[in-house]
């Protein structure tokens, strides 16, 4: 039997090894994050509403968790292209999804293209919410129409369907661009994009667009589109001479929407809650709050437990409305 003062080598280097791995678990918990740079990703192209607001926070974000914020674009279908990326990413909190908070590319842009959708909070849960934004009926510039009303007269009386554009099947421009079809009594034809609409709309090739204020705004102040409405309950201070819906005669319509940040539905509570912490911090900053509310949207980020509550509502007014409009809910 060995002496206490001779301890065996093979003994020895077990309690070392062993001592080191504690001392590296204590310096490195299970839980720390980030680890690694964090990604963005985006289900709609460049100079879109989440992309802006992506952009925009990236930094201060990346300044509150150590780590990088890299802002990737993954247009197309609806924004379910991101949206399946993210679910199948590994649940760790390192790739994430800026989108609506309606869940709409989750679940009902995949059912209108055919396709089995993801389940809010079991294969993306939200983070935390970004912003409510404020959407605009918007015209080229060249449009010879002054008002909602004068659209309408036009619209009822050409000859074909007149064109809008979206960011894909199902997703949230679609179901405006046809609900202010229906009604107002004109007849419109969807036209989805994995890239940009904006060109084609200045340049007359689409008729109309229902975008949110963040990608609207630019466009209106550099004078290439008219912005005839906004869907909210009062004017923008960015476009104070923009009536809303229910001014330029349709009573009780509105609509403003959300952005969220997603994760993949199994990411540890105590990554959720950290990314949380930072974009709350990223959203509160002056310069963040200013440029935000000049793009027409208003900076109000949620903790984790008020985004899950908001998400939860606004998704069930977004399947009444889609059920109004499409016939259907998801």
């Amino acid at each position: 039997m060995p002496s206490a003062s001779r301890v065996p080598r093979s003994l020895a280097r077990a309690l070392w090894s062993a001592g080191a791995i504690a001392l590296l678990m204590a310096s490195h918990p299970a839980d720390a994050f980030p680890t690694q740079p964090v990604r963005l990703l985006i289900g709609s192209p460049p100079g879109s509403a989440p992309d802006v607001v992506a952009r925009l926070l990236a930094e201060p974000m990346a300044a509150s968790l150590g780590h990088p914020v890299v802002v990737e674009n993954r247009p197309g279908a609806g924004g379910t292209i991101a949206t399946a990326a993210v679910a199948a990413a590994s649940p760790d909190g390192h790739t994430l999804n800026v989108s609506g908070c309606s869940g709409d590319s989750i679940t009902f842009a995949f059912e209108a293209q055919g396709r089995a959708p993801l389940a809010l909070f079991k294969d993306l849960t939200p983070v935390g919410r970004l912003l409510l934004d404020h959407w605009l009926v918007l015209v080229p510039a060249s449009s010879p129409v002054a008002s909602l009303s004068d659209f309408a007269g036009r619209a009822k009386a050409a000859s074909a369907p007149i064109a809008y554009p979206s960011t894909g099947e199902g997703s949230t421009p679609h179901l405006q661009g046809e609900r202010l079809a229906r009604t107002m009594g004109f007849t419109a034809l969807h036209v989805p994009y994995k890239d940009s609409p904006v060109n084609d709309l200045v340049g007359g090739r689409l008729s109309y667009a229902v975008l949110p204020s963040a990608a609207g705004i630019p466009m209106v102040r550099s004078g290439r589109l008219k912005a005839l409405a906004v869907l909210s309950d009062r004017r923008l201070v960015a476009l104070p001479d923009v009536p809303t819906a229910e001014e330029a005669g349709l009573p009780g319509y509105r609509f403003n929407g959300g952005l969220c940040l997603w994760a993949p539905g199994a990411t540890p509570a105590s990554a959720v809650q950290r990314l949380n912490a930072a974009l709350v911090a990223a959203a509160r900053q002056p310069a963040v709050t200013e440029r935000m509310q000049a793009l027409g949207a208003d900076p109000t980020p949620f903790d984790v437990e008020t985004t899950v509550r908001y998400v939860r509502e606004f998704a069930t007014e977004s399947d009444r409305l889609r059920a109004a409009v499409f016939g259907r809910a998801r």
